[in-house]
Order: C-alpha cells, then structure tokens, then sequence
C-alpha cells in the first residue's frame, strides 16, 4: 500500500510552535528530548522538503566525526485521521532514505495526553519474498518527567514541559505557573523570553483552560499585557489571523480575544476531530465578552461531543 501523499498539518499555531522549539535548540531537541547524542546539529528548513519528503515536519543533520544521520521528528497533537501512523511513517522514511541516503532517525512525538497509546512504532508488511519492516520511535509527552527536562536547562524548550507529567508535590493547574516561573527566571532575553511564554500558552491551550493560563503567565512574569502584545505583534507567525492596527489598549483586548478563539478551537479540533469546528469560528468571533469565551473554553474541554458544545454556544449568544 502507498503512504498518502499529504500530511495531516497541525493546527498551525501547534505547527509553529515544534518548529520554533527545534529552531532555537536543535541540540538540546536532539540530545534532551530524543535522547540521541552528536557533536554537530544542522536543521533543515522545512520549506526545502515540502516537495521531495510529502511534508513531514522538521528534520535535523547530525553527525559524529565523520558519520552523519538524518533525525527526522513527526509532532501530533492527536492520533492519525486519514491513515495509520506506521503507513504515513513508512512514506516519510522512505523518502528521506531516498533523497538523504543516510541513517534516518525517525520519531513521532504526541503533545495531547490521549494521544499515541496505540501507535506501534512500526510498519509491517508481511508478504512472502516482500517482507518489510520499519520502526520509528513513539514519546508521548505526558509519560516524560517534566522537572527533569526543566533541570536540564535548555530554555529554548522549556514550553513543552506543559504538557509533560508534573512532580507529584504539585498540582496538574500549579505546573504551567511552575513552567513560566522557570521561564521567567532563566532567560534573560527578554525577546526570547516573551516567545517562550507566548509558546508555553499555546501548547498548555490543549490540556488547560485559558483562564489557569493566564494567572499561570501572570504569576511567571507579572507582565500579561506584554504576552498578550507578543500574541498581536506576531499575528500570522502564532496562528492568529488579524494583526492589532488600532492603538495598545485596544490591540490587548482584541488579542485576548483571538488567542482565546483560537484556544477555543484547538480545543475541539483535538477532543472531537471534526471540520465543524471551523465552521463555528465566526460565530465565536462574534463575542466580546472574554468572560463568554473562557466558559465557552471550559465547556469544549468538557462536552461529550460537538453537539453539545454547539448548543451551548448558542446558548450563551442568545
């Protein structure tokens, strides 16, 4: 059987966020996250596969004195649609041995805590004189250590502690505070400390609701409204659609109000895997009222299905 000739992308604001992760440390994304040591780390713009490797996500050129290898990394935020992991995999390590003709290292890394129970880590084919076999590593985030990868100290990663499995000494709503503070007091820049908050918000929009985000962000650096502008600023590059044209007061307010439809939306892409969702967003665009869109946040991280939540959206309207 073929593998698909297109990825499921991620949400895009989850999409830029791995990537942005890998861009500031590839080796700490190779040797903290993967675990896989090397001397020299090189990422290889995505843009560059997209035709010759069916847009897989991020690849990474490693080597030891003289042997190279290709690290190439799959971020779902849910279980495969379309196809099995294992026939999607085999079509991306198929093509990068191709086109590379190195050592491939290939993993599939899942952010949501459902996510990934059932992926194998491999693909079989199992015809007589056309055996075939390959293997790809699985990591689910919320089985890793999260104070762990944070004592390891490689800032530029620290957002995905989010969804990582916190110390038993605190609660689930206490380690996203926990991870901005350690943001907060271990990056000094305060460009790249702003980026890793704004990160840290979107990957912990898939396990919290944007109220425990905001006090979490607020409590780490006592600065909301400078997150919250970061959001508006960098408009297209975080996944939210508008940029902020009319004034700073007014731009905050409206970037509160994108990230939380976004946050809202992300939400019921990961829970129910449905277009549906898309088709609410201007019918979430419509409301002002922040406090609406957080019992709107708290309701899809609850409700049994679309339906549900589709009727407490109108609900609320009316």
């Amino acid at each position: 059987m073929n593998a698909p000739d297109q990825k499921l992308v991620l949400p895009k604001q989850f999409d830029n966020v791995t990537k942005r992760g890998i861009r500031r440390d590839p080796k700490g994304f190779v040797t903290t996250l993967l675990g896989i040591e090397a001397d020299e780390f090189e990422v290889i713009e995505t843009e560059q596969l997209s035709m010759k490797t069916h847009l897989a996500d991020s690849f990474i050129r490693i080597a030891t004195g003289s042997e190279q290898a290709i690290v190439h990394c799959e971020f779902q935020t849910h279980d495969s649609r379309d196809a099995p992991m294992p026939f999607r995999m085999a079509g991306y390590i198929g093509s990068a041995i191709g086109f590379y003709r190195l050592p491939i290292y290939s993993h599939v890394v899942y952010l949501h805590p459902n996510a990934g129970r059932t992926d194998p880590g491999l693909y079989v084919q199992e015809v007589p004189g056309y055996n075939i076999g390959i293997q790809y590593r699985v990591l689910r985030l919320t089985e890793m250590d999260g104070q762990t990868f944070l004592e390891a100290n490689r800032a530029g990663l620290f957002p995905f502690a989010a969804l990582m499995k916190p110390p038993d000494s605190l609660e689930t709503p206490e380690w996203i505070a926990h991870c901005a503070r350690t943001i907060d007091t271990s990056t000094e820049d305060e460009s790249q400390k702003r980026e890793a908050l704004a990160d840290l918000a979107i990957l912990g929009g898939l396990v919290y609701d944007s109220q425990t985000i905001r006090e979490a962000i607020s409590e780490g650096t006592m600065q909301e409204s400078s997150i919250i502008q970061y959001f508006t600023e960098k408009g297209i590059e975080q996944g939210i659609e508008q940029g902020i044209e009319q004034g700073i007061e007014q731009g905050i307010e409206q970037g509160k109000k994108q990230y939380a439809v976004e946050a809202i939306l992300a939400v019921l892409d990961v829970r129910f895997q449905t277009d549906v969702a898309e088709k609410l967003k201007p019918f979430l665009g419509a409301i002002d009222d922040l406090q609406r869109l957080d019992q709107l946040h708290r309701v899809a991280a609850r409700a049994s299905n679309i339906d549900e939540f589709t009727q407490a959206l109108l609900n609320l309207k009316n």
